[in-house]
Protein backbone atom coordinates (compact mmCIF):
# COMPACT_ATOMS: atom_id res chain seq x y z
CA UNK A 1 0.00 0.00 0.00
CA UNK A 2 1.84 3.51 -1.15
CA UNK A 3 1.28 6.45 1.37
CA UNK A 4 0.99 10.30 0.46
CA UNK A 5 3.85 12.07 -1.09
CA UNK A 6 3.20 16.01 -1.28
CA UNK A 7 6.09 15.90 -3.94
CA UNK A 8 4.42 12.85 -6.10
CA UNK A 9 1.17 15.04 -5.65
CA UNK A 10 2.24 18.24 -6.94
CA UNK A 11 3.59 16.33 -9.70
CA UNK A 12 0.72 14.40 -10.86
CA UNK A 13 -1.12 17.58 -10.39
CA UNK A 14 1.32 19.54 -13.39
CA UNK A 15 0.82 16.69 -15.31
CA UNK A 16 -2.84 16.77 -15.41
CA UNK A 17 -3.21 20.54 -16.22
CA UNK A 18 -0.42 20.64 -18.63
CA UNK A 19 -1.71 20.85 -22.16
CA UNK A 20 -0.59 18.16 -24.27
CA UNK A 21 1.44 21.07 -25.69
CA UNK A 22 3.99 20.45 -28.20
CA UNK A 23 2.80 18.71 -30.55
CA UNK A 24 4.77 15.88 -30.40
CA UNK A 25 1.99 13.68 -27.68
CA UNK A 26 -1.10 11.83 -29.54
CA UNK A 27 -4.23 13.11 -29.17
CA UNK A 28 -6.31 11.42 -26.52
CA UNK A 29 -9.95 10.98 -26.73
CA UNK A 30 -12.12 13.26 -24.08
CA UNK A 31 -13.02 11.70 -20.96
CA UNK A 32 -15.93 13.86 -20.83
CA UNK A 33 -18.01 14.40 -23.85
CA UNK A 34 -20.24 17.26 -22.38
CA UNK A 35 -16.89 19.68 -22.28
CA UNK A 36 -14.21 17.84 -24.11
CA UNK A 37 -11.89 17.66 -20.79
CA UNK A 38 -11.76 21.64 -20.41
CA UNK A 39 -14.19 21.82 -17.46
CA UNK A 40 -16.45 24.54 -18.68
CA UNK A 41 -18.92 24.25 -21.71
CA UNK A 42 -20.91 26.91 -23.28
CA UNK A 43 -25.22 26.96 -22.85
CA UNK A 44 -25.82 29.96 -25.24
CA UNK A 45 -23.22 32.54 -24.65
CA UNK A 46 -22.91 31.60 -20.92
CA UNK A 47 -20.11 29.91 -19.98
CA UNK A 48 -21.02 26.34 -17.59
CA UNK A 49 -18.59 24.66 -14.93
CA UNK A 50 -19.07 20.86 -16.24
CA UNK A 51 -19.94 18.16 -13.36
CA UNK A 52 -16.79 16.06 -14.68
CA UNK A 53 -14.37 19.02 -12.55
CA UNK A 54 -16.37 18.35 -9.11
CA UNK A 55 -15.89 14.53 -9.94
CA UNK A 56 -12.50 14.41 -10.88
CA UNK A 57 -11.60 16.74 -7.79
CA UNK A 58 -13.48 14.05 -5.83
CA UNK A 59 -10.72 11.10 -7.33
CA UNK A 60 -8.00 13.20 -6.63
CA UNK A 61 -8.87 13.56 -3.04
CA UNK A 62 -10.00 9.77 -2.71
CA UNK A 63 -6.73 8.46 -4.49
CA UNK A 64 -4.72 11.11 -1.87
CA UNK A 65 -6.22 9.54 1.22
CA UNK A 66 -5.19 6.53 0.59
CA UNK A 67 -8.24 4.39 2.06
CA UNK A 68 -7.80 0.80 0.53
CA UNK A 69 -10.15 0.16 -2.99
CA UNK A 70 -12.12 -2.52 -0.76
CA UNK A 71 -13.05 -0.12 2.01
CA UNK A 72 -14.21 3.43 -0.31
CA UNK A 73 -17.72 1.92 -0.27
CA UNK A 74 -17.95 2.26 3.40
CA UNK A 75 -20.38 4.85 5.21
CA UNK A 76 -22.30 5.34 8.08
CA UNK A 77 -25.34 4.70 6.12
CA UNK A 78 -24.42 0.78 5.86
CA UNK A 79 -22.61 0.38 8.78
CA UNK A 80 -24.64 -3.16 10.37
CA UNK A 81 -25.54 -2.91 13.92
CA UNK A 82 -26.88 -6.66 13.55
CA UNK A 83 -23.27 -7.84 14.70
CA UNK A 84 -24.01 -6.13 18.05
CA UNK A 85 -25.47 -8.25 20.58
CA UNK A 86 -28.69 -6.81 22.05
CA UNK A 87 -28.06 -9.32 25.04
CA UNK A 88 -24.25 -10.07 26.12
CA UNK A 89 -23.32 -7.04 28.56
CA UNK A 90 -20.04 -5.67 29.12
CA UNK A 91 -19.07 -6.38 32.68
CA UNK A 92 -18.03 -2.72 33.87
CA UNK A 93 -20.52 -0.63 32.30
CA UNK A 94 -23.04 -3.28 32.34
CA UNK A 95 -24.64 -1.74 28.60
CA UNK A 96 -25.00 -4.35 25.83
CA UNK A 97 -22.47 -4.97 23.11
CA UNK A 98 -25.57 -3.30 20.58
CA UNK A 99 -25.86 -0.10 23.18
CA UNK A 100 -21.74 0.54 22.64
CA UNK A 101 -21.66 0.03 19.09
CA UNK A 102 -24.83 2.78 18.63
CA UNK A 103 -23.14 5.38 21.33
CA UNK A 104 -19.92 4.93 19.32
CA UNK A 105 -21.63 5.37 16.10
CA UNK A 106 -23.78 8.36 17.57
CA UNK A 107 -19.99 9.77 18.39
CA UNK A 108 -18.38 9.15 15.30
CA UNK A 109 -21.03 10.76 12.98
CA UNK A 110 -20.87 13.72 15.00
CA UNK A 111 -16.96 13.63 14.75
CA UNK A 112 -17.35 13.60 11.45
CA UNK A 113 -20.22 16.38 10.95
CA UNK A 114 -18.11 18.85 13.50
CA UNK A 115 -15.29 18.53 11.18
CA UNK A 116 -16.64 19.04 8.25
CA UNK A 117 -17.99 22.52 9.73
CA UNK A 118 -14.90 23.39 11.22
CA UNK A 119 -15.86 22.73 14.43
CA UNK A 120 -13.33 19.39 15.58
CA UNK A 121 -11.04 19.84 17.84
CA UNK A 122 -10.91 16.76 19.42
CA UNK A 123 -10.01 13.11 17.51
CA UNK A 124 -11.10 9.99 18.43
CA UNK A 125 -9.76 7.18 20.14
CA UNK A 126 -11.58 3.93 18.93
CA UNK A 127 -10.82 0.79 21.12
CA UNK A 128 -11.98 -2.82 20.21
CA UNK A 129 -10.89 -6.61 19.77
CA UNK A 130 -9.83 -7.80 16.05
CA UNK A 131 -13.08 -7.78 14.07
CA UNK A 132 -15.13 -5.47 16.17
CA UNK A 133 -15.52 -3.06 13.33
CA UNK A 134 -13.48 -0.15 14.40
CA UNK A 135 -11.58 0.65 10.81
CA UNK A 136 -15.02 0.06 9.26
CA UNK A 137 -16.50 2.92 11.45
CA UNK A 138 -13.17 5.15 10.87
CA UNK A 139 -13.26 4.45 7.02
CA UNK A 140 -16.81 5.76 7.31
CA UNK A 141 -15.84 9.14 8.66
CA UNK A 142 -12.77 9.59 5.86
CA UNK A 143 -15.21 8.77 3.13
CA UNK A 144 -17.83 11.24 4.82
CA UNK A 145 -15.55 14.39 5.10
CA UNK A 146 -13.64 13.44 1.92
CA UNK A 147 -17.81 13.69 0.27
CA UNK A 148 -18.40 16.84 2.27
CA UNK A 149 -15.49 19.11 2.83
CA UNK A 150 -12.52 20.35 0.94
CA UNK A 151 -10.43 19.36 4.00
CA UNK A 152 -7.52 17.01 3.10
CA UNK A 153 -7.65 13.67 4.57
CA UNK A 154 -4.78 10.79 5.37
CA UNK A 155 -5.18 7.24 6.00
CA UNK A 156 -2.50 5.08 7.77
CA UNK A 157 -2.14 1.62 8.31
CA UNK A 158 -0.04 1.97 11.74
CA UNK A 159 2.68 -0.88 11.07
CA UNK A 160 2.69 -0.19 6.97
CA UNK A 161 3.80 3.72 7.88
CA UNK A 162 6.71 2.64 9.96
CA UNK A 163 8.04 0.31 7.65
CA UNK A 164 7.60 2.58 4.63
CA UNK A 165 9.50 5.48 6.76
CA UNK A 166 11.91 2.81 7.44
CA UNK A 167 12.44 2.11 4.10
CA UNK A 168 13.16 5.30 2.92
CA UNK A 169 16.64 5.06 4.42
CA UNK A 170 17.01 3.09 1.14
CA UNK A 171 18.24 4.78 -2.28
CA UNK A 172 16.03 2.82 -3.78
CA UNK A 173 13.27 3.92 -2.29
CA UNK A 174 10.48 6.93 -3.94
CA UNK A 175 9.82 8.40 -0.96
CA UNK A 176 11.51 10.35 1.95
CA UNK A 177 11.76 10.33 5.75
CA UNK A 178 10.14 13.99 5.55
CA UNK A 179 7.90 13.92 2.98
CA UNK A 180 5.65 10.64 5.18
CA UNK A 181 6.23 12.29 8.62
CA UNK A 182 5.47 15.97 7.39
CA UNK A 183 1.87 14.66 5.46
CA UNK A 184 1.13 12.44 8.66
CA UNK A 185 1.75 15.70 11.04
CA UNK A 186 0.08 18.50 8.59
CA UNK A 187 -2.68 16.95 7.23
CA UNK A 188 -6.05 18.31 8.27
CA UNK A 189 -7.82 14.76 9.49
CA UNK A 190 -5.47 12.05 10.44
CA UNK A 191 -6.83 8.53 10.75
CA UNK A 192 -4.60 6.04 12.18
CA UNK A 193 -5.77 2.46 11.75
CA UNK A 194 -4.33 -0.48 13.99
CA UNK A 195 -1.52 1.43 16.23
CA UNK A 196 0.07 -1.16 18.28
CA UNK A 197 -0.14 -3.81 16.00
CA UNK A 198 3.76 -3.74 15.98
CA UNK A 199 7.11 -4.52 17.38
CA UNK A 200 7.71 -1.09 18.77
CA UNK A 201 11.17 0.01 19.15
CA UNK A 202 12.68 3.31 20.43
CA UNK A 203 13.11 4.43 17.22
CA UNK A 204 9.32 3.75 16.42
CA UNK A 205 8.41 5.03 19.34
CA UNK A 206 9.76 8.34 18.44
CA UNK A 207 8.31 8.53 15.20
CA UNK A 208 4.40 7.78 16.54
CA UNK A 209 5.29 10.33 19.47
CA UNK A 210 6.47 12.88 16.97
CA UNK A 211 3.56 12.67 14.66
CA UNK A 212 1.05 12.78 17.54
CA UNK A 213 2.99 15.65 19.86
CA UNK A 214 2.69 18.04 16.39
CA UNK A 215 -0.80 17.37 15.95
CA UNK A 216 -1.42 17.87 19.68
CA UNK A 217 0.16 21.13 20.12
CA UNK A 218 -1.28 22.14 16.56
CA UNK A 219 -4.93 21.21 17.50
CA UNK A 220 -5.41 18.57 14.01
CA UNK A 221 -7.79 16.25 15.18
CA UNK A 222 -6.96 12.95 14.93
CA UNK A 223 -8.75 9.31 14.79
CA UNK A 224 -6.79 6.25 15.69
CA UNK A 225 -7.88 2.68 16.37
CA UNK A 226 -6.65 -0.16 18.52
CA UNK A 227 -7.13 -3.01 19.68
CA UNK A 228 -5.04 -2.60 22.74
CA UNK A 229 -5.96 -1.13 26.36
CA UNK A 230 -4.77 2.74 25.95
CA UNK A 231 -3.74 1.39 30.09
CA UNK A 232 -2.02 -1.63 29.06
CA UNK A 233 -0.12 -3.02 26.44
CA UNK A 234 -0.63 0.14 24.56
CA UNK A 235 1.50 1.84 27.03
CA UNK A 236 4.12 -0.69 27.27
CA UNK A 237 4.02 -0.60 23.39
CA UNK A 238 4.55 3.01 22.66
CA UNK A 239 5.32 4.53 25.98
CA UNK A 240 3.39 6.75 28.86
CA UNK A 241 4.12 10.02 27.20
CA UNK A 242 2.62 9.23 23.74
CA UNK A 243 -0.54 7.95 25.12
CA UNK A 244 -0.92 10.63 28.09
CA UNK A 245 -0.72 13.08 24.80
CA UNK A 246 -3.34 10.57 23.28
CA UNK A 247 -5.58 10.91 26.39
CA UNK A 248 -5.63 15.04 25.78
CA UNK A 249 -6.29 14.81 22.23
CA UNK A 250 -8.69 12.05 21.23
CA UNK A 251 -12.07 10.66 23.15
CA UNK A 252 -12.34 7.48 24.01
CA UNK A 253 -14.37 5.07 22.44
CA UNK A 254 -14.90 1.43 22.11
CA UNK A 255 -16.78 -1.71 20.07
CA UNK A 256 -17.45 -4.96 21.24
CA UNK A 257 -18.69 -8.15 19.56
CA UNK A 258 -18.96 -11.66 20.69
CA UNK A 259 -17.39 -13.07 17.29
CA UNK A 260 -15.33 -11.91 14.83
CA UNK A 261 -17.61 -9.65 11.67
CA UNK A 262 -15.27 -10.55 8.81
CA UNK A 263 -15.76 -14.25 10.10
CA UNK A 264 -19.19 -13.73 9.64
CA UNK A 265 -19.03 -12.04 6.77
CA UNK A 266 -16.88 -14.65 5.17
CA UNK A 267 -19.52 -17.30 6.22
CA UNK A 268 -22.55 -14.87 4.87
CA UNK A 269 -20.43 -14.71 1.43
CA UNK A 270 -19.71 -18.29 1.33
CA UNK A 271 -23.23 -19.04 2.13
CA UNK A 272 -24.64 -16.52 -1.40
CA UNK A 273 -22.39 -18.46 -2.89
CA UNK A 274 -23.22 -21.81 -2.56
CA UNK A 275 -26.99 -20.42 -2.67
CA UNK A 276 -26.22 -19.71 -6.71
CA UNK A 277 -24.73 -22.95 -7.90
Amino acid sequence: MDFFDPETVLANLKNNIRSTGNGTQSIKKAACQTCNDRGIYMEGEFAVPCTCVKRKALEIKFKNCQIPRAMLNHSFSNFNFKYYSPTIKEPLSKRTYLEIAQKTYQYAQEFARDFVRGDAREGLLIQGPVGSGKTFLACCIANYVLQHSDQAVLFVVVPDLLEKIKASYSNASQYTEYSLVESACEVPLLIMDDLGAHSYTEWTRNKIYNIINYRLNHELPTVITTNLFLAGDLTELIGERTVSRIEQMCRPLWLERERDIREILREEKAGQTSGRR
